[in-house]
């Protein structure tokens, strides 16, 4: 899965946004400066959430940004279809034509792909900005270091060999 850093600037800001939820909105200068965003991009990436109605824009002296629902209701599946226009690039190879001479209602790798869609499709539907802030505080109360990568170059699906 392939996320541009619009989709991972997006899904910051409104980790951000959803961590100061009970406060006043927030400024696209404040959000930019503890997120490491830079401002002008993250104007146009909250633009186009609010358009889609996921963030609230307000004006004047007192004005910012916030959620405009409750981060419970919000998923990573709703951000990045806003921000990325699918949520895996696996979307792209399904819609291709099988050329294998089984032809595309019997080929394998295609069954394989909408097993991954299925699976990416579920953890980002399944996982709220709510439940992104409360493991966030988690994280930071019991000092939970966090891998870079998969453990040991650990291989997720077994290779078959001749």
């Amino acid at each position: 899965m392939k996320i541009s850093t619009k989709g991972e600037y997006g899904i910051r800001a409104m980790l951000y946004l959803a961590s100061r939820a009970s406060e006043e909105p927030v400024t696209s200068h404040e959000i930019a400066r503890h997120q490491g965003i830079p401002e002008p991009y993250l104007r146009q990436i909250l633009a186009l959430l609010s358009k889609h109605r996921l963030v609230f824009s307000h004006r004047g002296p007192q004005g910012g940004h916030s959620l405009a629902r409750p981060a419970e209701e919000i998923n990573l599946r709703d951000i990045l279809l806003v921000l990325e226009g699918q949520v895996t690039s696996i979307d792209q190879i399904l819609a291709l034509p099988c050329t294998i001479d089984v032809g595309t209602d019997h080929c394998v790798l295609r069954e394989v792909f909408l097993d991954v869609k299925r699976a990416v499709e579920g953890i980002l539907v399944g996982t709220t900005l709510r439940d992104l802030t409360e493991r966030q505080q988690e994280i930071l109360h019991h000092r939970i270091c966090v891998p870079h990568d998969l453990a040991g170059g650990q291989e997720l699906l077994p290779v078959v060999r001749d």
